[in-house]
C-alpha cells in the first residue's frame, strides 16, 4: 500500500466507540510524483480531480475490549513540545510502554494512531492480544486491521496509558507508523507553524 494510503483512510472507530461519519478522502498525485490526501473532492486543486482517487474503511466484527492491562490512570497525563522544520513533515518520538522507542508522523487528519508491529514487538506488547479487527481500502486493495492496547504511549511527559493502536506495517511509510486524533484529541494542541512548534498540553 503507498504512503499513508492505508492510514488516513483510517477515520471510523473500529469497535472502540461511535463516531460520525467523516467525509470521504481523496489521493491524488503531483507532477513530482508526490501523493497527496484531501477531505472531499473540493478539496482537490482542479487539475487534478481527475485523476484524484477515493479512499474508504470498511469494519469486521470485533472482539470485546478486555480489562485495562496496567494500573496506571488512564487520564491523559503531562505535556510536551514537539520541535519541526516548518514546511515538513512533523515527525514525533514517542515511547511505548516507557521503553521502546518509535518515531510518528503527527497527522491531524488520521483518526487512529498507527504503530508498525515491528515496533510493538520491541516494546513487548502481544500482537495476538487483539481487540478488534478491520479492514483497510486503498488504492492497492483491501488490508486486515488489527487493535491492541498499549499499556502507555508516552510523547515527552505527555501520557496516555491503556491504549488502542492499529497494528499495521505502512509502506514506504517514514518512520513506524502515524499519531492520530485520538492520542492528540486527549491534550489541548497548538502548532505554531512559523516556529515549528507543536504544543501538547492537558485539557
Amino acid at each position: 500500500m503507498t504512503l499513508l494510503a492505508g492510514a488516513l483512510v483510517l477515520l471510523v472507530a473500529v469497535a472502540l466507540g461511535p463516531r460520525p461519519a467523516a467525509a470521504q478522502i481523496y489521493r491524488w498525485v503531483d507532477e513530482a510524483g508526490v501523493p497527496h490526501y484531501a477531505e472531499g473532492l473540493d478539496s482537490v486543486p482542479d487539475r487534478y480531480r481527475k485523476s484524484a482517487t477515493p479512499l474508504g474503511l470498511r469494519n469486521a466484527p470485533a472482539a470485546p475490549t478486555p480489562p485495562p492491562t496496567t494500573t496506571a490512570p488512564t487520564t491523559p497525563s503531562g505535556g510536551t513540545v514537539i520541535r519541526y522544520s516548518p514546511g515538513q513533515r512533523i515527525m514525533v518520538d514517542v515511547r511505548i510502554n516507557g521503553s521502546a522507542s518509535a518515531r510518528l508522523l503527527l497527522d491531524t487528519g488520521a483518526d487512529r494512531t498507527i504503530i508498525s508491529p515491528r515496533a510493538l514487538r520491541a516494546a513487548g506488547v502481544s500482537l495476538t492480544k487483539t481487540i478488534a479487527t478491520g479492514r483497510l481500502v486503498g488504492v492497492t486493495g483491501t488490508d486486515r486491521v488489527s487493535f491492541v492496547v498499549v499499556e502507555s504511549l508516552d510523547v515527552g511527559d505527555a501520557r496516555v496509558a491503556s491504549f488502542p493502536v492499529a497494528a499495521y506495517e505502512m509502506v514506504d511509510a517514514q518512520g513506524d507508523g502515524l499519531l492520530g486524533r485520538d492520542f492528540l484529541d486527549r491534550f489541548h494542541v497548538t502548532i505554531d507553524a512559523g516556529r515549528g512548534l507543536v504544543t501538547l498540553s492537558p485539557k
